[in-house]
């Protein structure tokens, strides 16, 4: 529901702000304004914007993809 230079901007705004209490007050800002852009097109979103890190898209804290051995040199090789 966001154009790029929209997107660009959120990106930009949540990069410089300087406390996480100033990014959720950012994040509740811009879901408040993408629930009624939501509203107009017949759309619906949550009350609260989803978290993230908790459970919710995006990349939070976590072990990523180098948890485990992986295919890296030598994986699967015949022996």
């Amino acid at each position: 529901m966001m154009t790029d230079q929209e997107r660009l901007e959120y990106r930009t705004k949540m990069r410089a702000a300087n406390s996480a209490e100033e990014r959720a007050q950012i994040r509740h800002e811009h879901h408040e304004h993408m629930k009624t852009r939501a509203q107009e097109r017949g759309l619906m979103l949550p009350d609260f914007p989803a978290e993230r890190g908790m459970g919710g898209p995006g990349m939070g804290p976590g072990r990523g993809m180098g948890s485990g051995r992986g295919m890296g040199p030598g994986y699967g090789r015949n022996r």
